[in-house]
């Protein structure tokens, strides 16, 4: 489905209807309007995770502006309306990487970049396996991080060639979300307002900061398999140096087999030394 099988030469859409069919031309031999229904449930979603409300529309940009929005039936079924419209062809800027810095280093200095953009509230960047690695801004909102992050994932990955050069833009009731993907892995921020052109420059910065460093090597305080791995390590170092003692056995049948161990071990202790009496008699 890439943006080149459709025509630039203004803006056009189509229509994909409850039961699949589809009105106008998709540009992408129907797979564009296949995926659609697909990718707003996934979006959807995320409103109710972020506490952004109900989704209006979603947008993809890169060579050209997708945008999408969708009509409810009194039965639930949703009407997508799609319409494409051509962007002025735009050249991606050259940035100079300089000092040598760790992976964690060098997201956790992108996140702060894009957090100086007018408008952003907090931002993450999530791995292709779905692994948190850093996230900055407004922490209260954070709380289903990974699930987002994997929902955006699946995002990109259907709409592709939508936003290869640019970015997911999806509107929701209180604010939008961003994605933007950094190779398999994705770049995530919640924004109240930002201006598009904003947004691109400091995609594009991040994008070049990042692209020598191998995000999923990074391993922070928001992986949480790095830290259960190192629970159980704790754990396990624990229970071979001090093992928990074995509760005694209790109740009328075991009575007697505790009352022969106690005798076992009088008779052990008197072979080697005299009994004591308790009260010193």
């Amino acid at each position: 489905m890439t943006a080149e099988q459709t025509s630039s030469a203004g803006p056009s859409g189509f229509v994909v209807r409850p039961d699949g069919t589809v009105a106008g031309d998709d540009g992408a031999s129907g797979a564009l309007a296949a995926a659609l229904p697909y990718t707003w449930r996934l979006a959807r979603r995320m409103g109710e995770l972020v506490g952004a409300g109900d989704l209006r529309s979603m947008e993809a940009i890169g060579l050209r502006r997708l945008t999408v929005g969708v009509t409810w039936t009194p039965a639930g079924e949703g009407t997508y309306r799609a319409a494409v419209a051509p962007l002025e062809p735009r050249t991606v800027p050259s940035f100079l990487v300089v000092g040598a810095v760790d992976a964690s280093a060098a997201v956790d200095h992108c996140l702060d970049r894009v957090l100086g953009v007018p408008g952003v509230r907090w931002s993450f960047v999530v791995t292709a396996g779905a692994r948190v690695v850093a996230a900055a801004g407004d922490r209260q909102d954070l709380h289903h991080l990974a699930e987002v992050g994997n929902r955006m994932l699946a995002i990109l990955r259907s709409l592709e060639d939508q936003h290869t050069t640019g970015f997911m833009r999806l509107r929701f009731e209180h604010g939008s979300v961003i994605g933007a993907s950094l190779g398999r892995h994705a770049l995530l921020a919640s924004a109240t307002t930002a201006a598009d052109e904003d947004l691109l420059a400091i995609i594009d910065e991040v994008r070049a900061v990042l692209a020598g460093h191998d995000l999923s090597s990074v391993t922070t305080e928001l992986d949480p398999e790095a830290v259960e791995r190192a629970q159980d390590e704790v754990d396990l170092t624990h229970e071979v140096a001090d093992p928990a003692p074995q509760p005694p056995l209790v109740g009328a049948r075991f009575g007697g087999a505790t009352r022969q161990e106690r005798g076992k071990g009088d008779r052990t202790r008197t072979k080697g030394r005299a009994r004591r009496s308790l009260f010193g008699r």
